[in-house]
């Protein structure tokens, strides 16, 4: 598909049809054929009948009709959109429309609230304007519509309630599990399938899945910490075989709920972190240990993972997450990369418990020589990238964006910890005013490649 960058100008004129003036050099561009005088504008679901009159003005410019914008539900301001031609159906399409789907709060002053992600919206919503897509954020919606939706636009740094256009492509962000298990949700999501609309991150994977899938590929089981579904049985029997053991909810996230059980010479320390506090407990029988783990692991799954001796940078423990994209024809790409040192006295190293940022080089500097840190650095980023691929091809529904961490021990082995599906945006800042970070162009940059794929297959 021949996508243009066009800059569209609104203008008014009194017409039964409503007109489309076009430059000689653009129609030549876009693959209009000279005789053309007539044609359908679609923007997502919506189409209109249009005139189309050649003019004598420069560059990628269009003047359309106040009409077709309302019709299409385009801005009503100048701006550009990225437009194309399908000669066979005689149609221009017009504004990629890319929606991002999350919870959204009404904060004091009537204003919308997008919490952890605002920012990240922001420059996803910026990077769209600059290259001529549409994009808006949404949640959930009792009353759904074929050709619109109601969502958030953002103008001037600020989020514009309005009406636009069906999307054409859906970044699931949610931040609740119960939201993607919800009634709203399924209905929303079948709706897509039935219209052929993709959207992705499809779902949260839960640890012992992804455990599953990657003990699968023979070639990752060294890179594995032995994990298995928790029981007691089993915490017993390891206990004597590791000098450390991790249990982990399967659909925990950010450091939360995670507990450390060593046995030591007069029975066993538990190890956890609560409100932002690391918390030592010790028991003298297994039972006892049991017991308090219990109130735990009755309410919900967890998995058990061997320990690791991990690097550690000032006696705190670090890993390190690898922001992974999905790009054209299925490949992909580490868009970026980050060291976590949990806080003194942590075994935690998510930022949401206190755990600090730092570079890659940083954190190998202090352990490794120069001559060791490229191998170390490309064997991370070649793991990491083998993980996206392994995750993405054999996970149910469609994935773009993965945040794998990974640890070394100190003999420098490389381990996989975890896959995220639903990534913290606080890894990767932006280190300026509208500065736009690769991961939210590469988000953007592959929704336009599925919603081009879309249009051919159609």
């Amino acid at each position: 598909m021949n996508f243009q960058a066009v800059r569209v100008i609104p203008i008014e004129i009194k017409s039964l049809v409503p007109i489309i003036q076009i430059s000689g050099a653009l129609a030549k561009k876009l693959k209009l054929p000279e005789n053309i005088s007539m044609c359908t504008v679609q923007c997502s679901r919506n189409t209109i009948t249009c005139n189309i009159v050649n003019i004598n003005i420069e560059g990628n410019e269009l003047r359309m009709d106040k009409s077709i914008q309302e019709s299409l539900l385009l801005f009503e301001e100048e701006r550009i959109y990225l437009i194309s031609y399908d000669i066979e159906n005689n149609k221009l399409h017009i504004g990629p429309v890319i929606a991002l789907l999350t919870e959204i709060a009404i904060n004091e002053d009537d204003l919308i609230d997008l919490k952890s992600i605002e920012e990240y919206c922001m420059e996803l919503a910026n990077y769209s304007e600059d290259i001529g897509a549409i994009f808006y954020v949404f949640t959930l919606q009792k009353q759904r519509m074929d050709k619109s939706m109601e969502g958030f636009y953002l103008d001037n740094n600020s989020w514009n309630k309005a009406l636009l256009p069906y999307p054409q492509i859906v970044h699931n962000r949610l931040h609740k599990r119960t939201n993607e298990r919800s009634e709203m949700f399924q209905q929303f999501t079948e709706q897509l399938q039935e219209w052929n609309i993709p959207y992705f991150n499809h779902h949260f994977l839960n640890k012992w899945t992804v455990h599953e899938q990657l003990c699968a590929v023979e070639h990752l089981l060294p890179y594995l910490p032995e994990t298995a579904l928790f029981s007691a049985t089993q915490l017993e029997s390891w206990l004597e075989n590791y000098s450390m053991v991790f249990l982990k909810p399967i659909n925990g996230s950010q450091g939360k709920q995670i507990f450390k059980v060593c046995k030591t010479p007069d029975g066993y320390s538990l190890d956890y972190s609560s409100l932002q506090q690391q918390i030592t407990q010790t028991y003298s029988s297994f039972h006892d240990l049991y017991k308090r783990l219990s109130t735990h692991t009755k309410k919900r799954q967890y998995i058990q993972q061997q320990g690791l001796n991990l690097l550690h940078l000032d006696g705190r423990p670090v890993d390190f997450r690898y922001l992974c994209h999905r790009t054209e024809d299925d490949r992909w790409q580490v868009t970026s990369s980050t060291a976590r040192a949990s806080k003194s006295g942590s075994f935690v190293s998510n930022l949401a418990q206190g755990g600090e940022m730092l570079s890659v080089n940083h954190v190998l500097s202090t352990q490794f020589t120069p001559k060791e840190m490229p191998q170390i650095r490309k064997h991370l980023k070649e793991l990491a990238l083998e993980v996206a691929r392994e995750i993405g091809a054999g996970s149910q529904g469609l994935f773009g964006e993965l945040g794998i961490d990974l640890a070394l021990d100190v003999s420098g082995h490389p381990w996989i910890i975890e896959v995220n599906t639903k990534p913290s945006k606080n890894l990767d800042q932006p280190t300026g005013n509208r500065k736009i970070r690769p991961s939210a162009k590469a988000v953007i940059l592959y929704c336009l490649y599925l919603i081009h794929e879309h249009i051919k297959e159609r």
